[in-house]
């Protein structure tokens, strides 16, 4: 995503507030999806591990604070002149980031008892997603039947609406597998 310029405005669209009226708006989804799960982790750990939490959250939030204002203005559809300089500066504040968020796993990993539950993301290179160990469709699968069970009215209200209509078949009425099967690929 960051060696093409073309993507750089989903980056910007990723650190984007939303409807802030006053400061009442919605997080952006780096903040919504990283940030705050990190605070929250670092406000619930004992002390020794709350501080390279912490750590690794303010690492993480100076990185996206790069690679926004790296990525900023450049967009697919306007024609722009790109400076040299940009997509070094944008790998290396990605780099940057992708070492604060192996670092929260580490620390994580340490402080719960649970060695390599949240893999760490492994370096950019040819072989990147293969070490990963995720699959890019199972991932947007699990993120649509999570979408569509939330519309639903969550778990509880959609597994009512499930038992009003007459099925030849028992399933989880949100169609969401279970995460053991997920996580664990």
């Amino acid at each position: 995503m960051v060696a093409d310029t073309d993507e750089y405005g989903t980056i910007t669209d990723l650190v984007a507030s939303k409807n802030a009226r006053g400061g009442q708006g919605q997080p952006s989804k780096i903040e919504r999806d990283f940030t705050n799960p990190m605070r929250i982790m670092s406000l619930s750990m004992p002390p020794e591990y709350a501080d390279d939490i912490r750590d690794s959250q303010f690492a993480f939030e100076r990185a996206m604070s790069k690679l926004t204002k790296a990525t900023s203005g450049i967009r697919r559809g306007l024609s722009v002149e790109i400076d040299k300089d940009v997509v070094p500066a944008a790998k290396a504040a990605w780099e940057e980031g992708r070492v604060a968020l192996n670092s929260f796993f580490v620390t994580l990993n340490t402080a719960t008892g649970l060695e390599n539950e949240l893999a760490v993301i492994p370096p950019a290179g040819p072989n990147q997603f293969q070490e990963y160990g995720r699959s890019i469709r199972r991932y947007n699968e699990f993120m649509k039947k999570t979408k569509l069970c939330q519309n639903r009215g969550g778990p509880a209200l959609s597994q009512a609406w499930g038992q009003l209509m007459v099925s030849g078949y028992l399933q989880d009425s949100c169609g969401v597998e279970p995460l053991e099967g997920y996580f664990f690929q």
